[in-house]
């Protein structure tokens, strides 16, 4: 890995003799060099700041190029490919460095394979990389995103292959100078499993890398770097309120899995809705699903950017507190020279794709620039993508006609070999020949609360513009069948979390008639209502320390306990290993006195820094969970007034998580077990002007 410092440290560093270089006694080849090489020192900085390459305007010599006797190693043009290439192994490093009599500096350089080594001009100043060669980041390590970190893993094919996935690195492997395997055989860490807390792309490659720790601290000699698709998740319990979706490739390997949380789920309770012989999601449960998909295979070579019908279908069905599984297929290659540009629905579902291409770039080039920690796009740039965008929207039902700054610092923050996703909006303006707009809306207002485009599909009998959807018999008009089932399922999704629903939560015979009667090209208004017994209401959280705009959802559970199981290795002891491997919050509770003391007596072995860590997400499984002893249901049915009643004099006014344990280790070794809960403080009320939900606002003290 390369550190960029600025060249005045270097320079201030040579005239202080603190570059990290040791001289070594020259006795010169031939006379004739006495007077040109001044100093040949060995370079001893941090390997990571050492790393270069090839500027294209220099060759490579078997000694520095003023030498009697140099020849050439690598030509111009093999070190200009070597600086293109896509692979870390043809990364390079500087350790050795000479100066002439003159003033000029150059730096032995070697590739990480060990294929090519020797001299190369470097410039007029020694300690800075210029001349034929320039500093080269070889990886860029960027922040764990949440969905990766609350999860474990574990080294999916445990071994010793030196393939980037099998065994962990000191650092990722072909990036830092002279830095190896962090453990050569992983077989015995086999069951072992870890947290991810660092990763990064290679810049060549553009592949990625995470560094993982052992839970256990006993196993802490195999934590670091490896590819991201060398590990599986580390399965455990589902919640009840979970829908656990495995990832699976066409074989029914898992891939990885994401546990899908729904904040008023119930155990057994489907995550869709039935009409007739079809099931259907809700569009934010759709969009939330897509995007956890998405995050969770990204790094693995695979991919599901759009659900299909049958696959939404099936998910519908499933049920909180156990599995469903999804089948992803190997992601489209993306050309290293090339940004794709993957837009999207209000589903997160992708509608088109769109490969923006520079011939010149590299891969891990990002395709806007950086100032000030601000990213731009160049005017050039942002006017191709604009049309490409435009055109492959054309015909697609959405539009996207002007990015959005934060869509322009999206795609200037984007490297060459990724990509990005852009939402793009229903074309409002143009209704398909084939389509008639149903428009469900809010009687007393006029609100449109959402649209949809009803299609008629059938490439046999496609419907003609003008023509009506339904038939009309004697004077009656009447919709088919499949088009009413179709249209109330439609009209679920479209309207799930916005409060609300269709009459008894379906088409009424007017609204049905009123359809048939509707002509494709043209739209229609469907009035809507709130539902009677809607979870109109959200519950907020916020440190008392902390500002408001921080605030998160608080989930309700029925669990006293905390939903969260802890890995114990070990801690019954090699004839009792099975009654303490993994235990959940209740486990724990639950221990019979007997139990209970062996139990601390073993944690008495574990580091401070492991209990610490046990505490800590027990804790952070507790964070924004309250216990719901009845708190739901009288929300359900009070309007502004009785719920800010209600805070003041209450059940609604305090509410509490659920227990978790904190574990206390003594000066003697001694473990103390304490059950806490966080307490919830009802701070005030607030209705939305625009769908009149309710969102109720608490305060926590932080611990």
């Amino acid at each position: 890995m390369n550190v960029k410092l600025k060249s005045s440290v270097f320079i201030s560093a040579v005239a202080l003799g603190i570059l990290g270089v040791s001289c070594v006694s020259i006795q010169p080849a031939h006379a004739g060099t006495v007077s040109k090489i001044v100093s040949n020192r060995k370079l001893t900085t941090n390997p990571a700041s050492r790393s270069i390459t090839f500027t294209g305007s220099s060759a490579l010599y078997s000694k520095p190029k003023i030498s009697k006797g140099a020849r050439v190693v690598a030509s111009k043009a093999v070190l200009t490919d070597l600086a293109n290439s896509k692979f870390s192994s043809n990364n390079f490093a500087a350790y050795r460095q000479a100066t002439t009599k003159s003033g000029s500096v150059y730096y032995k350089v070697t590739s990480f394979d060990g294929k090519y080594r020797g001299w190369i001009y470097g410039g007029k100043k020694a300690g800075k990389f210029s001349g034929g060669i320039e500093p080269f980041t070889t990886f860029d390590q960027g922040n764990v995103p949440s969905s990766l970190s609350n999860y474990t893993f574990k080294i999916a094919a445990p071994g010793f292959q030196n393939d980037g996935k099998t065994v962990t690195y000191k650092n990722p492997l072909n990036t830092t100078y002279q830095s190896g395997k962090q453990i050569g055989d992983s077989v015995k860490y086999a069951n072992t499993t870890f947290k991810i807390d660092g990763i990064g792309t290679r810049t060549r490659e553009n592949d990625t890398w995470v560094h993982i720790s052992a839970i256990n601290s006993d196993d802490s000699a195999a934590n670091g770097w490896i590819l991201y698709k060398g590990l599986c998740e580390a399965e455990s319990p589902i919640p009840d309120s979970s829908l656990r979706i495995d990832l699976v490739d066409s074989k029914g390997n898992l891939i990885r899995y994401i546990n899908y949380t729904s904040a008023n789920a119930k155990y057994n309770q489907p995550l869709g809705v039935p009409y007739g012989s079809s099931w259907t999601i809700g569009d934010d449960d759709l969009a939330n699903i897509q995007v956890a998909v998405r995050q969770a295979l990204q790094g693995t070579g695979y991919a599901l950017d759009t659900l299909s019908s049958n696959q939404a279908g099936f998910l519908a069905q499933a049920k909180f507190g156990h599995k469903a599984s999804l089948t992803v297929k190997a992601a489209d290659p993306i050309p290293g020279n090339s940004v794709r540009i993957n837009i999207v629905n209000d589903e997160n579902a992708v509608v088109d794709t769109v490969d923006y291409t520079n011939q010149n770039a590299q891969v891990g080039q990002t395709l806007g620039s950086t100032d000030g920690g601000s990213a731009s796009l160049d005017p050039a740039d942002e006017k191709a993508i604009q049309s490409d965008i435009s055109t492959a929207l054309k015909k697609s039902g959405y539009k996207l006609d002007s990015l959005s700054d934060a869509q322009l610092a999206d795609l200037a923050k984007t490297k060459f070999g990724s990509s990005v996703y852009l939402k793009a909006d229903n074309d409002t303006t143009t209704i398909a020949d084939n389509a008639v707009r149903i428009n469900f809306t809010d009687p007393s207002s006029g609100k449109v609360i959402k649209s949809i485009d009803y299609v008629n599909t059938d490439a046999d009998d496609p419907a003609k513009k003008g023509s009506t959807l339904g038939t009309e018999t004697n004077g009656k008009w009447t919709l088919g069948d499949s088009d009413i089932v179709e249209i109330n399922a439609l009209a679920a999704s479209s309207l799930s979390g916005t409060g609300y629903i269709l009459n008894n939560e379906h088409l009424s015979d007017d609204q049905e008639s009123a359809l048939a009667q509707a002509k494709f090209g043209g739209s229609i208004t469907v009035n809507v209502g709130k539902a009677a017994d809607s979870n109109n209401f959200a519950l907020y959280a916020a440190s008392s320390s902390s500002n408001s705009a921080n605030a998160q959802q608080l989930v309700p559970t029925g669990l006293q306990y905390v939903d969260e199981s802890w890995e114990f290795p070990d801690v019954g002891g090699n004839s009792n290993k099975s009654t303490y491997s993994k235990l959940s919050a209740a486990d724990i509770a639950g221990l019979s006195s007997t139990n209970l003391t062996n139990f601390k007596q073993a944690l008495g072995k574990y580091s401070a820094d492991s209990i610490n860590k046990i505490n800590a997400d027990f804790k952070s499984a507790a964070e924004m969970q309250y216990v719901d002893s009845g708190q739901t249901a009288a929300l359900n049915k009070a309007d502004l007034s009785a719920v800010k009643s209600g805070l003041q004099n209450s059940s609604w006014s305090t509410l509490q998580s659920p227990k978790y344990p904190v574990f206390t280790k003594d000066g003697s070794g001694a473990v103390s077990i304490n059950w806490q809960t966080i307490t919830y403080h009802a701070k005030s009320a607030k209705q939305n002007t625009n769908d009149s939900s309710i969102n109720v606002y608490y305060t926590f003290d932080a611990q």
